[in-house]
């Protein structure tokens, strides 16, 4: 296990174990056991086939088009990054498995046009890491195949263009970071020194022993218990590069440095599982997007815990079709052409928790069907990277339908190109100005109209997996500090999947309107001042305030977006308003029933 001392980076010698230079290509993540495995599945795996047919349909399509150009979007040059990786896996892989030039020949030409632009944005470095992936595996998939000059000329731009460039601290901040910043760039430098290691041993030694040295950070963040602070894209994200890493290493070198062996870090599949609701929606807190989709790496977690069920919601899409245009694509290949495909099974809790600093709990009714019960609250800070002000949020599936939903993230080009200081997360910070990133989307309270505090942190705990019913609950205290003495939320999941929520409020020493808020995309109606009926695809479900709870059913009135900021089509506000006294203690409890009671 590799740890940091003070901060600083251990030395060399510390971290990197006697090794000749690798000499063997491929050296990265392909071996020849593997494409054996994976020649032998396609021919008898209906959806290894699936994904095979794919990744060659794209290749062949590839043939005829022009190579990418650098052609920045905004301060970002990660669109064209991302692109190449995507072409040059997929035509290297096709070559890998066809031996058609044609898929080789059009790969260097890929590799040969990004070696030629001036850089590869190191202002920006997800960029520089991307590209240097992209490169370092066309470069070692396709050695053998390429010429000698044609090898100098990708290795020189590995070193001068993704590799040097890691000597400026300006755009090196990455080292320090604990989030996907340090996993993807790391990834990209070590892919790039491993390649180059004949040409610049010395200097390639020493950065992989830094890249070793600062890759822990992120990993600590998967602990104790499996959880993902950034949420579903970013764990894809982060995550799949991070298998990137580990496994290039392990391919390339015969060691790991113990990165795998990080508590939560290879429980977090499971995580993920959790975080795909039924309506093929995820769980999307934070800057995350909405759609579940396929993820190749999730294969590699499968074969390193031999458990199936892992990926059981990924061979559900993949069956029906739903093959992603991923630029890591090939690695569900080498992964799952190491598993029992036709013995996946399902997981067998309904329900996850974790804690962590961004603790998540959610409740799956069912594994296989549209309409199954679905319900996730989080906790966490605002001053968490990508986070959003939504500690106490939740999203509530039923009947096939999202009734309170979250947002996700809104498209940062947009937001910079207009001036938006949108990484800010101090108390006064414009990200919070964001409707879908403040606290005006979230479906959480209110006190006076405020802002959660950047400084409070939302926990989890009394979770309950019973027969009864499934619950939890989130302490929002700190959250509120300015305004009340404790604020507590639960959730209760009955029996019949009918979920209420039940917040307990001291309020502090001067009087506070608290508002209870939720975002939706049905369409809701007043029935009378304690009740609110929802109705979104030919289903209603009623929003019915408890008898003992003193406050009033309300519709918000729309959301004013800023000039800058994208508009969110069909969704209302709706919520409870109740006024309380200075030092007065209340209890707000709101039931989600399909019908009304009688």
């Amino acid at each position: 296990m590799l740890l940091l001392f003070g901060g600083s980076y251990l030395s060399c010698a510390t971290i990197i174990p006697d090794y000749s230079t690798p000499t063997h290509h491929p050296m990265l993540l392909l071996t020849e056991a593997r494409l054996a495995a994976m020649k032998q599945q396609v021919a008898e795996a209906p959806t290894l086939q699936a994904v095979h047919a794919k990744l060659m349909s794209d290749a062949e399509q590839m043939l005829a088009v022009k190579p990418v150009e650098r052609v920045m979007t905004g301060r970002r040059l990660l669109h064209v990054s991302r692109e190449a990786l995507r072409r040059i896996s997929y035509l290297a892989y096709a070559w890998q498995m066809s031996g058609e030039e044609r898929y080789a020949r059009r790969a260097e030409q890929e590799m040969l046009a990004v070696a030629a632009f001036g850089d590869w944005n190191p202002a920006h470095y997800l960029d520089v890491a991307e590209m240097t992936v992209a490169v370092a595996i066309g470069y070692d998939w396709l050695y053998d195949w390429l010429s000698a000059d044609t090898r100098k000329c990708i290795e020189e731009a590995i070193y001068e263009k993704g590799l040097r460039p890691s000597e400026n601290k300006k755009h090196a901040s990455f080292f320090e970071r604990h989030s996907n910043w340090n996993q993807v760039c790391n990834a990209g430098l070590i892919y790039g020194a491993l390649v180059t290691m004949e040409r610049w041993p010395d200097y390639n030694r020493q950065l992989i022993a830094k890249c070793l040295a600062s890759n822990p950070l992120p990993q600590k963040a998967y602990g104790p218990d499996g959880g993902y602070p950034e949420g579903y894209s970013y764990w894809e994200y982060g995550t799949t590069f991070e298998v990137l890493l580990i496994e290039g290493l392990r391919t390339a070198l015969g060691f790991d440095a113990g990165l795998a062996e990080y508590p939560g870090f290879l429980r977090s599949a499971h995580f993920m599982n959790y975080m795909s609701a039924p309506s093929g929606r995820c769980y999307n807190y934070y800057d995350s997007g909405a759609k579940v989709s396929m993820m190749p790496a999730k294969y590699w977690f499968a074969v390193e815990l031999g458990d199936s069920s892992v990926i059981a919601l990924d061979e559900q899409l993949v069956a029906a079709g739903k093959i992603p245009n991923d630029r890591t694509l090939p690695l569900y290949m080498l992964f799952a052409s190491q598993l029992s495909l036709d013995k996946v099974r399902y997981p067998r809790a309904n329900t996850w928790c974790n804690g962590g600093l961004t603790p998540t709990f959610a409740y799956r009714s069912g594994w296989h069907q549209a309409d199954d019960t679905y319900f996730a609250m989080k906790g966490g800070s605002p001053s968490d990277h990508h986070s959003h002000m939504d500690g106490g949020s939740f999203v509530y599936e039923r009947d096939g339908v999202r009734w309170a939903v979250e947002l996700g993230m809104h498209n940062y080009n947009h937001l910079e190109t207009r001036g938006v200081k949108l990484w800010g997360r101090q108390q006064n910070s414009q990200r919070w100005e964001i409707f879908r990133i403040g606290l005006e989307s979230h479906n959480t309270l209110s006190f006076n109209g405020k802002r959660h505090l950047v400084t409070g942190r939302a926990e989890l705990f009394d979770r309950v997996d019973a027969r009864r019913g499934k619950g939890i609950s989130v302490d929002l205290t700190s959250l509120f500090a300015e305004d009340a003495e404790r604020v507590v939320r639960h959730a209760w999941i009955d029996r019949r999947d009918n979920l209420m929520l039940t917040d307990e409020i001291r309020n502090g020493a001067q009087p506070s309107e608290v508002l209870w808020k939720m975002t939706t995309q049905a369409r809701p109606t007043l029935v009378d001042d304690r009740t609110i009926c929802l109705e979104q695809a030919g289903k209603r479900l009623y929003l019915v305030l408890d008898a003992a709870s003193e406050a009033e059913a309300v519709v918000l009135e729309p959301y004013t977006y800023k000039p800058y900021e994208l508009r969110d089509e069909g969704i209302s506000r709706v919520g409870f308003r109740m006024q309380l006294r200075a030092g007065e203690q209340r209890t707000l409890k709101v039931h989600f029933l399909t019908e009304l009671p009688q």
